[in-house]
């Protein structure tokens, strides 16, 4: 019987070891480097995965609504925020004139659902990647309406002296899909 006691102590001891080895979603960390891994990070930073997520969708919907003011305090005066457009066009910076005429292209979003989103972040957490799904439809002013919009996006998020910063966006229309009209 105390050979019994004996060996459930150890075995009790060896699994509350293990438990403290682990993170809360179950994963082991590497305790043989003094460097946290990626889901030690995102669950001890002041920013959480939750609140990316509400960054890349406020940043999104005043890029939509035009509304430069709001979207500039998603980028940085650092550097130039940049974006490739599911349209295929070619690799343009972020500006007021190009956030503020967005509704003079002739077409408007009727539907625009952001979803699916995934934060991955770098090992020094200074740098987040934020992909997901985007849904909708357009209508243009003078012809098609309710025209079916399915893209995939990734956004770069940069930690500045100011917070989190959108440094760049990459849109891509999904199979069998299009993306947002090209400017004739």
């Amino acid at each position: 019987m105390r050979n019994l006691i004996a060996i459930f102590c150890v075995a009790f001891a060896f699994a509350c070891n293990m438990e403290s080895d682990q993170s809360s979603d179950g994963a082991m960390m590497n305790n043989d480097s003094d460097m946290p891994t990626a889901q030690m990070v995102s669950e001890t930073e002041a920013v959480t995965d939750a609140a990316v997520v509400e960054m890349s969708m406020a940043f999104q919907m005043a890029y939509i609504n035009n509304n430069f003011d709001e979207a500039m305090s998603f980028m940085s005066d650092d550097f130039t925020t940049t974006v490739y457009n599911s349209n295929g066009t070619a690799l343009m910076d972020q500006t007021e004139d190009q956030i503020t005429s967005g509704s003079n292209n002739g077409w408007n979003f009727d539907e625009f659902v952001m979803s699916n989103h995934r934060v991955v972040r770098s090992a020094d957490n200074t740098t987040m990647v934020v992909t997901f799904d985007a849904d909708g439809s357009l209508s243009f002013d003078e012809g098609d309406k309710n025209v079916p919009y399915s893209t995939r996006a990734s956004q770069v998020w940069v930690e500045t002296a100011n917070g989190w910063k959108l440094m760049h966006s990459h849109w891509s229309p999904k199979s069998e899909s299009a993306g947002i009209p090209v400017a004739e």
